[in-house]
């Protein structure tokens, strides 16, 4: 048997046991899904908000939500700190655009609220995952294989535990990453979505852009959806809008202890670090990495490559980027891994890819590594490896090394 076809049988077999140990997974998904008492914790801060705003209210006024969740979480089963039941209170950076959407299902109790946002996260998660791979390139089997791992992930699945609104935005980005060269007007309208989670969003239009031919269409397309998005808001919230910006502020200044799985390159630092020292040290990282930036683009010709490598510097430079937003890596991951899976012959896009299958799993299971706070580091800082090494600074053919 020659080399190739060893190396592609002895792929395809690890290929099975990373596909078995995801179909295993759905044992332990069920189980936290059934008996968890953190199940839906994101979305019921969402569900608090939507209520106060269908009252009249501002959810971004946290003494306004902070009695909402108390009254709908905690009194009725009369709720203690220190009962594993109990809900803190947790603020909102979120925009109102969700909770406005979220209105409706104020009328429902909050865990069927939750079942139906949970199927709609899974739905619109998995067509923006087929929508992207479809984009760069997979078909037939390797396009089902994908599908498959992306849908049994822990990423996706911490995700839908919580209720989180990051699927939202990556169905933004799918959709308008697909359009964005055929249709720049409705991709850049659905881009404006990315403004429900700022901190994650604010990206993907340069990503988009640095992928459009008509990105002048495209840009005024943003611009007129985001002016839209903010009117839609201020006729919410009125003057009361303003609370959002200066909450998220707020909740930086009360937050800046162990963050919960941080899966940014912070993780593995924030822990060890404290006051002035914390900040300088996120300056200082940030610095590096935007340095790094102007160096990698100068050497990266495709247009489409630099975006994406602005992709990933981004989401190792935010702060609170968890594991659940490493889906907006998807075509990094997918680039990497090629449509053929024969990136798979990299050790480190392996080990990546491993290390989203593993490391948020054993977060979320309670485990930790000394300060390490949160394991979704990990495969974040694997992948921006794993890029440098094959896309930004590739290693030259064993041939012309040689010479």
């Amino acid at each position: 048997m020659s080399a190739p076809a060893v190396a592609a049988r002895r792929r395809r077999f690890r290929l099975r046991l990373l596909l078995g140990f995801l179909a295993l997974l759905l044992i332990a998904y069920t189980r936290q899904m059934l008996a968890s008492p953190t199940v839906g914790q994101d979305f019921r801060a969402y569900y608090a908000g939507a209520s106060v705003l269908r009252a009249g209210g501002n959810p971004y006024d946290w003494s306004q939500l902070g009695p909402t969740e108390e009254a709908l979480y905690n009194t009725p089963h009369h709720l203690q700190g220190g009962d594993p039941r109990f809900y803190d209170f947790l603020p909102l950076p979120e925009g109102p655009w969700l909770l406005a959407a979220l209105v409706p299902l104020t009328t429902l109790p909050w865990p069927a609220a939750d079942a139906v946002f949970t199927v709609f996260l899974l739905l619109i998660t998995v067509g923006s995952a087929w929508l992207i791979l479809r984009h760069l390139g997979w078909r037939g089997r390797p396009l089902s294989l994908g599908l498959f791992a992306v849908t049994l992930s822990p990423v996706v699945f911490i995700s839908l535990f919580l209720g989180q609104a990051t699927p939202l935005v990556f169905a933004a980005f799918a959709g308008a990453l697909v359009l964005a060269n055929r249709q720049p007007w409705p991709a850049g309208l659905l881009l404006a979505v990315v403004w429900i989670k700022p901190n994650l969003g604010l990206v993907l239009p340069l990503v988009i852009l640095l992928q459009a031919g008509a990105w002048r269409r495209l840009l005024v397309a943003f611009g007129v959806g985001t002016l839209a998005m903010f009117a839609i808001a201020g006729s919410l919230l009125g003057p009361g809008l303003a609370q959002w910006p200066r909450g998220i502020l707020q909740l930086w200044r009360s937050v800046q202890g162990p963050q919960p799985d941080v899966a940014s390159l912070h993780s593995f630092y924030y822990p060890l670090l404290g006051g002035w020292m914390k900040t300088a040290a996120l300056v200082l990282v940030c610095l590096a990495l935007g340095a790094y930036g102007l160096w990698a683009v100068r050497r990266l010709p495709a247009r489409p490559m630099v975006g994406m490598t602005l992709l990933v510097i981004w989401l190792c430079a935010v702060p609170f980027v968890h594991s659940f937003d490493a889906i907006l890596l998807l075509p990094v991951v997918a680039i990497l891994v090629e449509p053929t899976l024969g990136g798979l012959d990299d050790p480190w896009v392996e080990l990546a890819i491993w290390a989203f299958a593993l490391c948020p799993l054993l977060y979320f299971t309670g485990l930790h590594l000394g300060p390490l706070n949160g394991f979704g580091a990990i495969p974040v800082a694997l992948t921006a490896w794993a890029w440098h090494r094959r896309i930004v600074a590739p290693a030259p053919p064993a041939m012309e090394a040689a010479a």
